[in-house]
C-alpha cells in the first residue's frame, strides 16, 4: 500500500510538472490575429519573379488586403534584415551567412537573380502601409542572444498596423515577454528529426514537444499542419485553449484540412486565398 502510495504521489508530480512546463500564458483574445491567413514571406510566386521575403512579395500582399508572415535577422553591422535562412546560398548563390556581413554588401545581391535586394525591415513597413504583420525572429548565433528583439521592436513599435511575434527560440519569445508583454506572441515548433542540423537531439525534443514554453508563456501555438498528433500540442490546444496556427499550408485542400483540426488561423504559400 505505501509503495502505490509513492507511486501515485510520484505520478502526481511528474505531471503537475509536465503541466508548468507545457502551458501558455493565461489565456486571453488574441483577436483579430487569430482569424487571418497570413502569406508565408510575402505573396511571392516561388521563384525569381517574385522571390520570397522581397518588397514586390510584400507589396502584392498589400494590395490584396492580405495579412503578411516574414523573417528578421541582424547584418554584422546590426540592421535588421528581412531574410528567412541562415546563409545566402539558396536565395542569392553566395555561401555565406547573412550576420557575416554588412547591410551595404547584403544590398549589393539579389534574390534569384529577380533584381530584387534584400530589404530592411524598414522598407518594408513602408510597403505594408498597416497591413496586419506575423514577424518571425530567426535564431542568432547564440541560442540566448536576443539583441535581434530589441532592435527589431525599436522599428516595430511604430509601425501603423497589428503586430505579433513569434520565433522556434523561446528565448526570443521570452524577451517580449519579459519587456513588451502587451504584445501578442507565440512559439513555433515541429517534430524536430534527431538529424536536424538547426538543434541538437535533447534540444529538438524539448521544442517539439513544447517543454520550454514556461519560459515565453506563448499567447499562441504556431505548428507544423502535419504535426497535429504531437501530445503537447493536443493538450495545449485542448486543455489549455491556446490558439493555434497552421505552418505551412501550400494548397487550397491543406487549409480546409487545418481548418477541420481546428486551426484558428493558417500561415500559407503556392496559391491566393
Amino acid at each position: 500500500m505505501i509503495v502505490v502510495s509513492i507511486l501515485i504521489a510520484v505520478a502526481v508530480v511528474v505531471a503537475g510538472l509536465y503541466l508548468f512546463l507545457v502551458s501558455p500564458a493565461k489565456r486571453r483574445s488574441i483577436a483579430p490575429f487569430d482569424t487571418y491567413r497570413y502569406a508565408h514571406r510575402g505573396l511571392h510566386s516561388g521563384d525569381s519573379r517574385v522571390p520570397e521575403n522581397s518588397l514586390a512579395a510584400f507589396r502584392r500582399a498589400a494590395e490584396a488586403g492580405l495579412a503578411v508572415e516574414l523573417d528578421v535577422r541582424l547584418s554584422a553591422d546590426g540592421q535588421v534584415v528581412v531574410f528567412h535562412d541562415n546563409t545566402l546560398l539558396r536565395m542569392c548563390g553566395i555561401d555565406k551567412r547573412v550576420d557575416a556581413l554588412t547591410y551595404a554588401e547584403l544590398k549589393d545581391l539579389t534574390l534569384l537573380d529577380s533584381g530584387e535586394s534584400i530589404p530592411l525591415l524598414s522598407e518594408v513597413l513602408a510597403v505594408l502601409d498597416g497591413a496586419p504583420l506575423l514577424c518571425e525572429f530567426k535564431n542568432a548565433a547564440s541560442f540566448t542572444d536576443t539583441t535581434l528583439c530589441e532592435a527589431a521592436w525599436e522599428i516595430l513599435k511604430d509601425y501603423k498596423g497589428p503586430v505579433c511575434v513569434e520565433s522556434f527560440n523561446p528565448m526570443m519569445v521570452r524577451w517580449f515577454k519579459k519587456n513588451q508583454p502587451q504584445v501578442v506572441r507565440g512559439i513555433l515548433s515541429c517534430i524536430f528529426e534527431p538529424d536536424n542540423k538547426e538543434v541538437s537531439p535533447f534540444v529538438g525534443k524539448l521544442l517539439t514537444y513544447l517543454l520550454t514554453n514556461f519560459l515565453a508563456r506563448p499567447h499562441f501555438i504556431a505548428y507544423q499542419h502535419t504535426d497535429t498528433q504531437v501530445f503537447s500540442f493536443r493538450v495545449c490546444r485542448g486543455l489549455f485553449r491556446a490558439p493555434t496556427f497552421a505552418w505551412t499550408i501550400r494548397t487550397p485542400e491543406q487549409e480546409t484540412a487545418a481548418a477541420a483540426n481546428r486551426f484558428d488561423a493558417v500561415i500559407f504559400e503556392g496559391y491566393e486565398p
